[in-house]
């Protein structure tokens, strides 16, 4: 049998420690915030969800989160705003209780500053890697549950540089469906896939200051009072709520369509 010498042997043992240790330091390691010190939004796990339950007095709430499976499926996860958190509700600062509930929410959360003193419970930090499983998939549970940023969807897309634009309305009576997308105002950004939503004759509409409602256009004969009509990628801004009866966004993949909170623009043509 041939004997490694002791030189040898130290090195291959060395080299084997040396590969077993790669993968721990290949992993990043989570960002926590540091007390006393303002995170960066850009380190923030950005997700979104429909505002479930608002407890304004501790800065705490629900959001049912959106995730890789069944929105209707998914349960509320606790929130809490950090002290120096921001709330923005179209497009303005804003208290919780500012915010209806069912509104649809940007969440920028961050893992919780002091476990030891969490108000909201304390999950794994691979928690948003995990599958819920009952056709729930991944994605509803972020360990990410201490808000810097919370806001609606006018004041993200304000934020970002984004817009919305009419593809196409479909009605009949004083409901149906509008397909729209997001579009970045800054050139060589990401596509956006259009998004089915639905409106009722409780959709309000606003055009410049003035409030109108669905039964408007049709009497103005801007939208038609059947059928479908191409309004030529009319940019508004547009708010969502779902509805108690319906359950997610086409977007994430689910059955039902969500209904189009309201409408904001010079025109909505």
């Amino acid at each position: 049998m041939t004997r490694i010498q002791p030189g040898i042997r130290f090195a291959v043992l060395t080299l084997g420690a040396a590969l077993l240790t790669v993968p721990s330091y290949a992993e990043e390691k989570p960002f926590r915030p540091e007390a006393g010190k303002f995170p960066p939004l850009d380190k923030a796990h950005a997700y979104r969800g429909e505002l479930i339950f608002v407890d304004h007095a501790n800065r705490r709430g629900s959001l049912r989160v959106e995730g890789t499976g069944k929105f209707y499926r998914n349960d509320p996860h606790p929130f809490a705003l950090l002290p120096y958190g921001i709330v923005r509700y179209h497009d303005a600062p804003a208290d919780l209780r500012d915010v209806p509930l069912g509104t649809v929410l940007h969440a920028h959360g961050f893992l919780p500053p002091d476990p030891k003193i969490s108000s909201v419970p304390v999950l794994p930090t691979n928690n948003k890697g995990k599958d819920a499983g009952h056709y729930r998939g991944t994605g509803i549970f972020p360990a990410e549950n201490h808000v810097l940023l919370l806001e609606d969807e006018p004041s993200y897309c304000r934020r970002n540089g984004l817009i919305w634009k009419l593809m196409e309305v479909e009605i009949k009576g004083n409901e149906g469906s509008i397909l729209a997308r997001r579009e970045s105002q800054k050139k060589d950004e990401k596509k956006y896939e259009p998004e089915k939503m639905t409106f009722d004759a409780a959709t309000r509409i606003w055009r410049g200051r003035e409030s109108i409602r669905v039964s408007d256009l049709i009497d103005e004969k801007v939208w038609p009072v059947s059928g479908k009509k191409e309004p030529n990628d009319q940019a508004v801004l547009a708010e969502h709520h779902l509805e108690t009866r319906s359950w997610g966004w086409t977007e994430w993949g689910f059955h039902t369509l969500s209904r189009l909170g309201y409408l904001v623009g010079r025109q909505v043509y």
